[in-house]
Order: C-alpha cells, then structure tokens, then sequence
C-alpha cells in the first residue's frame, strides 16, 4: 500500500478518477453489484438519514447514543472533511487505511470489469461500508443518505427506522425546484409500517412538512414528530448551543426510542432513553467524525499567534439561515456585531444566496478558492472582496490585516471541502486545533 504525500493510498486516490462532476441516479448498478456480493450487511438492522442540512450531526448523535448502549455501530456518512476514511467508521474499533485499501482490492477481484467501470464513486463508497461493517460485525448501521433519498444508494436496503432532517432548496438540477418536489424525494427512504422521524411543527415550511406527510400517508409509514418543548432536555454539553444542534438531537433521541421498539432490537438488551443521552457526555465514548466543522469553535494556534475561529460546513442559503440564527442564539455574536470571515463556496452553489442570508452578520470578507474543479472561479454578485486562490493566501492575509486584529472570533465557512482544506492547511502548517466548549466559553 504506497501512499502520496498527502497521506491517502494511492488505491483509494484511484477511486477519486471515478468522481465525475455529474452524478449517476439509479439503483440498478448498485443493486447487482450486491448481488454478486451476496448482500453484504443486509442483515443487520438499519437507519438511515436523510435531509437537506443536519445529516451529520443527527447522524453522528445517533450513532454515540447506539454506542452508550454498549452496541457495536457502524457510521456510513459523506462527504469526508480530511481523510476519506471519515466515511465508514465504528463505534469501537478503527476503520484503517488497510483495512479500506485491503475491501477495495477484494471488491475488484469479485466484480466483473465492466460493472467495476460502470460503478460510481459514491456507489463504491457505499458497498465498501457495507463489506467492511459485515467483515467487523456491526450490530446496527446508521447510514447518512448522500443526495436526495429515493434514488441514493444507501436506499438499495430498506431502512428499519428513516429520518428526515430538514428540506431546502439544494441540488435542484436533481431533487426538483420546489420544497415539495425535494420532499417527496427525501421521503424516498420511507417505507409502509416502518417509523420515519420528521421535524415538529413549525420546525419546517408547510409546504415541505405537507408533502412529507402525505407522503407517509401514501407509503403507509408511521410518522413520529418529537415534541418542541422537550427541547430543554438534552445533554448538558448541548446547553450552550444553537437550537438547530439541539433540534437534530430530539430526531436521533426519537430514532433510538424508536429502533429499541421494534422486534429486531429483542435481541439487545433493552436501555432507557433517558439514560443513553445521560451517558451521552461521558468522554469514553467515541466522537463521530461528522460533528467536525458543524458549528465548531476552535482555537487555532501557531507559536506566539492564536485565533479564535468559529467553522461550519454551510453550504446553501438553508444552511446560512440556520448560522445566522446560531450566531445570535450561541452568543458567539453580541447583538449589532459583526464577524470577519474566510469564505469558498462551489461553482454549482447559490452564492449570492448563501450570502444574502448571512451579510448581515459580516464586517469584512476573504473569499477563497480550493482545489476541487467544482471550485468557484470568481465571486458571485454582492460578495465583496478579492477571490484568493487558496485558504494558505486568504488565511495569510487575514492574518497580516491590521482590521482583523481585535480578540472576536473569526468565521470560516462554506463547503464541506473548503472546510476539510482548512483542517488539511492547519494540520500541514503547523497550527494546533483545540475545540472550544460552546457552554463554557
């Protein structure tokens, strides 16, 4: 296993050729890869993630509430911030380097050439988490959904328990250009006398939470809501964060209630719901890789220099309305400041709109490029400011200006691969990352 120099194996860089900048719908590729396969994982209990922004966090919440429960658990999430083997991971053991190089090697020698070459990448991610939680004996597997739900392939198994997150406008060329088309493919993942966990009222626009419902009506799903007042019962290390955070830990509180419920979970030992979340702040419990960049105050130090920088993985106008929100909840923000920030976002985004939802929390901003062919080339309209052509420029430049010099933090944001460039820089750089405790700063 050879690796290049910035430390991913170079079979694992070979699955990057695959990653064309259009995606593949469909189940049938996936579906016969299986097949062939034998079905790897099916048999272990499922559920699965879908929505436009909180997959990750309620993903990863659901996935230590499962650990605090003595269970073995798989994590299949997307996209990876640093290293791909973010993506499958388990709750008590380490997902090596080998361990992902050695499945791929196999998955190549048991499919045919052809199916190999057809096969995307995101469906290969997908059968290799299904491989490695069979190789490792997963008891139970949360699976993040990667776009959309209906036509994603962790859809391929049916869920046992299904999770909807949030809808908003995002990959529209795709999912459709209404709030209820997007719905109805989110609700995709549903299926008849399986429990779905969708948001409380008021929590969704109505046009989404209509065709959510409806759509479990026609499945014949059985739609549970968690109700908004127990939004003051949550982990203790929740207290100082945004309602979003603590509103994506009621969905996996109400995916693990649920789960315990069915007949396939006679076969754990049975646990009290309040007593996993009380279990949830215990430190020897493992921390899910998709908490990173969600919302993540840090201190970022290097020698003599030290910064405050407030991170999160927004990504369309849905996500910026959210931080918005968060950075007047949190106290991160004193009312009427302004924060200076770092900021890239894709070229297939809405820019303009991401901005438009969070200008008005911003004094100065440095746009910046990355290295993905999806990255913006100029930008967009109302943006201020001089593109960079790398986070090491904008971040040396920010550093260097005399306005930027106060003691507030500053915010870095947009794509989940500019915010794993940002790790990627500190790291080869030399800076040191300590996470702040929103509760206790």
């Amino acid at each position: 296993m050879s690796e290049t120099e910035n430390y991913e194996p170079l079979e694992i860089l070979e699955l990057f050729n695959k990653r064309a900048t259009t995606i593949k719908p469909g189940l049938c590729r996936i579906q016969a890869a299986l097949e062939l396969l034998g079905y790897p994982s099916r048999q272990t209990p499922r559920i699965v993630i879908a929505g436009t922004n909180g997959k990750g966090t309620t993903s990863g919440m659901i996935w230590r509430l499962l650990a605090a429960a003595g269970l073995r658990v798989g994590l299949f999430s997307s996209p990876h911030l640093v290293e791909f083997r973010e993506r499958i991971t388990i709750s008590d053991c380490e997902v090596s380097n080998r361990t992902i190089v050695d499945s791929i090697r196999n998955l190549k020698k048991q499919l045919p050439t052809q199916l190999w070459e057809e096969l995307s990448f995101f469906e290969i991610n997908t059968i290799l988490a299904f491989l490695i939680f069979e190789d490792l004996g997963t008891d139970v597997n949360v699976l993040e959904v990667g776009l959309g739900g209906r036509l994603d392939c962790v859809n391929v198994y049916d869920p046992h328990v299904a999770v909807i997150t949030s809808i908003g406008l995002d990959h529209t060329e795709y999912l459709g250009n209404s709030l209820a088309q997007i719905a109805r493919e989110k609700a995709g993942i549903m299926r008849s006398g399986a429990p779905v966990i969708w948001c409380a009222p008021g929590w969704a626009d109505q046009e989404a939470d209509d065709s959510i419902r409806n759509a479990a009506k026609q499945v014949g799903a059985s739609l549970i809501v968690p109700n908004e007042v127990d939004l003051e019962c949550f982990p203790k290390s929740f207290s100082g964060h945004p309602s979003f955070i603590k509103r994506n830990f009621l969905l996996a509180r109400e995916a693990i209630s649920s789960f315990f419920n069915l007949e396939l979970a006679d076969a754990f030992p049975r646990h009290s719901i309040d007593a996993l979340a009380a279990k949830f702040d215990s430190p020897q419990l493992p921390r899910p890789v998709t908490f990173n960049g969600r919302f993540d105050l840090l201190r970022v130090t290097k020698g003599p220099q030290t910064r405050v920088v407030l991170v999160d993985v927004c990504h369309n106008p849905h996500g910026a309305n959210a931080l918005r929100v968060a950075l007047e909840e949190t106290g991160v923000l004193s009312q009427g400041q302004r924060l200076n920030c770092l900021i890239s976002v894709l070229s297939d985004k809405d820019a303009a709109g991401i901005w438009d939802e969070i200008k008005g929390k911003i004094s100065e901003v440095i746009p910046f490029r990355i290295a993905s062919v999806r990255s913006w080339s100029e930008v967009d309209r109302g943006i201020p400011g001089v593109l960079m052509e790398s986070f090491e420029k904008a971040w040396s430049e920010a550093l260097g200006r005399a306005s930027w010099q106060s003691e507030d933090p500053w915010l870095v944001f947009g794509s989940v691969a500019a915010v794993g460039e940002v790790f990627g820089y500190w790291k080869r750089a030399g800076w040191s990352v300590e996470r702040i405790d929103l509760d206790r700063r």
